[in-house]
This record gives C-alpha cells, sequence and structure tokens, in this order.
C-alpha cells in the first residue's frame, strides 16, 4: 500500500463520485484523520494485505483507495459492509463503504463537430498556450522513423513508447522507473529536446509519451495525479492532424479540435488536471462542415513528474526475481497402518501438515481442474454447491450466479478461502457435515477422502455427503489413483496403497500456528528456518474398483459417470432417494 496525505480539493479526489457499480475505487466514511491518527490507519488498512493507493483526506474521517483490481476492490467493500451489517468480526471503527468514480458528466448541447480552429480552448484560459509548425518536416520524419525502428520495440505496448518513466494511465495512475527508454536523449534528437525545453519556460520534462495514434486506437479520459505530476502538461502532434477532445470536468463541457500537425498545446495551472484529454475512434470526422477521413498521427505528450513526492510509491515493473522451490519429490514411503491409529494419522500426517505448508499449497494451487469446473458449470442458476474439504477454495467460483457452500478442517486453508466472494465458509470435518440433510444441488470432494486413515470412515464422508444432497442432486469425488500414468505432471510409483507422501517446504512459505496469529488477518512467517523442512502427507490411494464398490454400497445412488482424470478415479453420482 501506498498512503498519500491529500485534501479533498486535489486531483483525482475531488471529482470522485459515488456509483453502485464496481469499481477500482472505495470511499470509506468513519476512518481518517479527523478521529484517528496516521500509524493506526495504516495498522488497520495493512492487515489487508492489499495492494492500493491510499489517499488520507486532512481533517477528515473520509479515506479513497485506489486498487489496481477491482477484485480486491470488491473483497474489500464487502467485508466492511457485511462486517458491520453482521458484527461478525468488531472492528475499532464504523466503516462505511461505498465504490467511486470520477463522473465525467458532459452538458446535452456540447457539440461533437470538430473545430479545425483553437479559439474555444484558448478562451478558456489564459494558461493556455499554442504554438504552430513547432517542428520542421526533417526533424519530426527522424522521430517517427526513430519511433518505428525495431530497436524500440520491446518497449512498445499499445503502440506507445515511454521515455524517462513508464506511467500507467489507469486507476490508480502509476509510475514505473522500467519498462521505458531510459534516457531521452537516446531516442530524440538533442535539437528537438533544446526547442522543446525553450517552449516549455526553460523546463525540462521527465515523462515522455508517444502515441501511435491510428482509427483502431482510442484514448480514454482519464484524471492524472496532482500528488504524481507537476500543473503542467503539452501535447505535440506529427504526420498528420488529429482529432482531439478536451474534456472540462469541472464545466461539463466538452471542446472538440482538429489539431494540426506540428502544432504544440500547452496547459498549465488547475486546468492542467481539469482539462482531460481524450482521442476518438473514428475513421471519419467531421470537422466544421465537411467530413474529413483520418490518417495515422503521433502524438507526443510532456509531463513533469514531481519526483520528491513518487519517490517512495516508485515501482520497478519487472518480472520479480522468484527463488524456485525445489522440486516435490516423487517418491513415497510405504506404511502400514495398523502401527498407527486413524486420529493420529489424520492429525499428525494430515491436518496438522496442512496448517504448517498453506500458504505454500495455496501458492501451488489456484485454479479449479477442468473437468470439476466444467460440471460446476452445468448447474443452473441459484444452485447451491457444497465443496467438502474446499481447502484454499480454489473450486468456489467468483460468480453470483451460484451459492457456493465450503468447509475443510484447516483453518490456514480456510483464511484464504474466506476472501472469496458469494461464499459460506466453515471449519468441519468430512466425516460428521454440521448441514441438514437434502440442501445441495451439487456436492463435490475433490482430492479429500484419500486422507481419511479406515474404510469406515472414508465411506461414512461419502454417506454424510449424500446425505447432505438433494433428492435429484449430485455427487462429484476425486481420488489419488493407485494406477498411475506415465508422462503425466506429477505421476509416482507405489508399492502399496497406505503411503507418507513427502512436502518439502522453504522458510518464506512456513506458517506459525500460533494461537493468536490466527486471528489475524495475515498468516506471520518464521524466518528463522535455513533448511527445508520436510512433511510427511498420509494417503490411501485407490485402486479402480475400489472406489466404485465404495460409493455403490451407499443406498440411494447410481453412477452417473465413472472416469480417469491426471492420475486421479472421479465418480459423479446421482441421488435417486
Amino acid at each position: 500500500m501506498n498512503f498519500i496525505k491529500t485534501c479533498l480539493s486535489s486531483y483525482p479526489v475531488k471529482y470522485y463520485g459515488k456509483t453502485y457499480k464496481v469499481t477500482n475505487t472505495l470511499k470509506l466514511d468513519g476512518i481518517g484523520l479527523k478521529s484517528a491518527n496516521e500509524e493506526e490507519i495504516k495498522n488497520f488498512l495493512n492487515k489487508f494485505d492489499l495492494n492500493c493507493m491510499v489517499y488520507l483526506i486532512e481533517n477528515e474521517d473520509i479515506i479513497y483507495l485506489e486498487f489496481h483490481r477491482k477484485k480486491e476492490c470488491s473483497y474489500l467493500f464487502n467485508f466492511l459492509n457485511n462486517n458491520s451489517r453482521n458484527c461478525t468480526t468488531p472492528l475499532k471503527f464504523d466503516i462505511k463503504a461505498e465504490y467511486s468514480n470520477v463522473k465525467y458528466d458532459i452538458k446535452k448541447d456540447c457539440s461533437n463537430i470538430y473545430s479545425a480552429t483553437y479559439e474555444k480552448l484558448l478562451q478558456k484560459s489564459d494558461d493556455i498556450f499554442i504554438y504552430d509548425d513547432v517542428l520542421d518536416p526533417n526533424m519530426s520524419n527522424d522521430i517517427i522513423q526513430n519511433y518505428e525502428n525495431e530497436k524500440w520495440s520491446k518497449y512498445t505496448k499499445n503502440d506507445e513508447i515511454n521515455i524517462s518513466h513508464y506511467f500507467y494511465r489507469g486507476t490508480p495512475n502509476k509510475i514505473y522507473k522500467t519498462y521505458c527508454v531510459q534516457d531521452a536523449s537516446s531516442f530524440f534528437p538533442s535539437a528537438f529536446l533544446t526547442q522543446i525545453k525553450k517552449l516549455l519556460g526553460d523546463k525540462e520534462p521527465n515523462q515522455y509519451t508517444i502515441l501511435k495514434c491510428h482509427v483502431k486506437k482510442s484514448i480514454e479520459y482519464i484524471v492524472e495525479s496532482s500528488y504524481i505530476f507537476e500543473d503542467e502538461i503539452a501535447f505535440l502532434v506529427l504526420e498528420n492532424d488529429l482529432p482531439m477532445s478536451f474534456l472540462d470536468i469541472k464545466n461539463e463541457s466538452k471542446t472538440n479540435l482538429m489539431i494540426k500537425k506540428n502544432t504544440l498545446i500547452k496547459i498549465k495551472g488547475k486546468l492542467r488536471y481539469e482539462l482531460i484529454y481524450g482521442i476518438p475512434k473514428k475513421k471519419s470526422i467531421q470537422v466544421d462542415d465537411q467530413i474529413v477521413e483520418r490518417e495515422t498521427s503521433y502524438l507526443i505528450i510532456f509531463r513533469f513528474i514531481n519526483k520528491n513526492n513518487i519517490e517512495g510509491m516508485l515501482a520497478h515493473k519487472t518480472r520479480k526475481e522468484i527463488i524456485k522451490d525445489p522440486k516435490q519429490e516423487n517418491s513415497c514411503i510405504s506404511i502400514n497402518v495398523n502401527e498407527y491409529s486413524p486420529e493420529h494419522l489424520e492429525k499428525e500426517y494430515v491436518m496438522d501438515v496442512y496448517n504448517q505448508i498453506a500458504q505454500h499449497f495455496c501458492y501451488t494451487r489456484y485454479k479449479p481442474w477442468n473437468n470439476v469446473e466444467n460440471i460446476i458449470n452445468q448447474e443452473k442458476e441459484g444452485n447451491i454447491i457444497m465443496d467438502v474439504g474446499c481447502g484454499n477454495g480454489k473450486n468456489l467460483k467468483a460468480s453470483s450466479k451460484y451459492c457456493f457452500i465450503g468447509f475443510d478442517f484447516s483453518l490456514y486453508l480456510l483464511k484464504t478461502a474466506k476472501k472469496r466472494p458469494n461464499t459460506d465458509i466453515f471449519l468441519a470435518n468430512c466425516i460428521n457435515i454440521p448441514i441438514k440433510s437434502n440442501i445441495a444441488d451439487l456436492c463435490i470432494s475433490i482430492a479429500v477422502i484419500h486422507h481419511l486413515g479406515t474404510h469406515e470412515s472414508r465411506r461414512k464422508a461419502v454417506s454424510e455427503m449424500v446425505r447432505c444432497t438433494k433428492i435429484g442432486g449430485k455427487v462429484l469425488i476425486y481420488v489419488w489413483a493407485y494406477e498411475q500414468k506415465e508422462n503425466v505432471v506429477g505421476n509416482r510409483k507405489f508399492d502399496s496403497q497406505d503411503i507418507f507422501v513427502p512436502w518439502y517446504l522453504q522458510q518464506q512459505h512456513l506458517a506459525e500456528t500460533n494461537a493468536d496469529d490466527v486471528l489475524d488477518d495475515k498468516i506471520a512467517y518464521n524466518p528463522t528456518k535455513k533448511n527445508l523442512l520436510k512433511f510427511q502427507r498420509y494417503y490411501h490411494v485407490f485402486r479402480k474398483e475400489e472406489l466404485y464398490d465404495l460409493c455403490t454400497s451407499i443406498d440411494g445412488v447410481q453412477v452417473d459417470d465413472f472416469f480417469f482424470d491426471n492420475n486421479n478415479w472421479a465418480i459423479l453420482l446421482k441421488k435417486k432417494y
């Protein structure tokens, strides 16, 4: 999280308004600098472990949060609003969250016709300056050829090259020091830089964006942050005339101009943030009383970054160097289950292990298997889907189409699963499911019952799943197969059906299962372990006929499908009565 202290009159905060759509921005009422200190607010928000920009409004109990991902924004919105309603976890602050976005209201009488003259724009302020014929044709051609040179192609994304800094033109605005041409003098002719510096009041820009503007590319309106940028911006059009719209968000008016090539427009002061620009995605443009066919143009945007403000938030858009985890061993240890009590096997070699490796497990298991997802998607809208042994919730789809119920006996895995929207998550054991009978339209249990220590407990778990499923509903069960195919990821060779399977854990994934930490919103890590830790997980691997016979021994079910899927046996049951 990046924390910024600002005021209600700053940009973009000034123009944020309430909306009922899911956006990238949240407004939090009931928490702020008026009634709490900065450290208290930071400690509270940091518990959510979210990636966002936080605007702390001076002398107000208001905070704005700008997220890179709508999913995280939606999660915090639901958590805070549902919490205050249900009082499941009392919070220190009485917070109301609402979605916000910048309101781009435009008066109905605004024309869609473009003007070839600049009078309407110049009338807005004395802080707008327009310079014609800035470059001679040769210099303009040199810059365009340099842009098209494949030497720069690695910096180009969406027909765009950034120089000195990479500017992400989204919500929130973000500045990167990578994915850009580092030195402007290596791209632009020195004479060009000298001339631009002179036109910009002897100031040298420290962020340049070059856009290739063709009929298939549009530029959306967006407010640029007054915290990141200084109050001056300039635009230079090259190659061909370019249609640009300038939206005055304060006065709700729009000025459409056809900017002539080699023209530079400079905007200073407050208007630099209030007059936001856009480029239409049109082949033909009406300019005054004639229709003009567009041709490809190039637009150079000159910005001035406030380096003092961005020092702490400067990002490096590079691939994170990931220390590869050692390859998990495929060798297994055969065991004699008669030497262990079932309770001991399931607690020490299943539950305790998954609580320890939960963070690493979530890192490696993050999406549902294809066949499981396909079976879920066959359900009707509004159906109840129960996930027995849901783990980190990878099968609990973030969808309002279904109602998901998930439970597991690993509290640490559930800490991840609880972040899934539209789900009810609780701690329970699959042998005694604390849910009334005939509730689920579909019950799934993926890679769960092979961790149970006896045939009786495995049969009891299947019987419980059938009990909780409606008549006519279905039960999908996956287990590890004794019969393994080669050339399949994770395949192993088994000498017996009861085995210990090793899991190697690095220190950055190790969770401390301290009872106090369980109540926190972030899992604590033990930084002192230097060597890999080896955990043994108990499995009973199923032979083909074993799973089939186990399930058909349950009264009231029929087998709809039985199949082999990536070294797992899978069965789909239908409850008849």
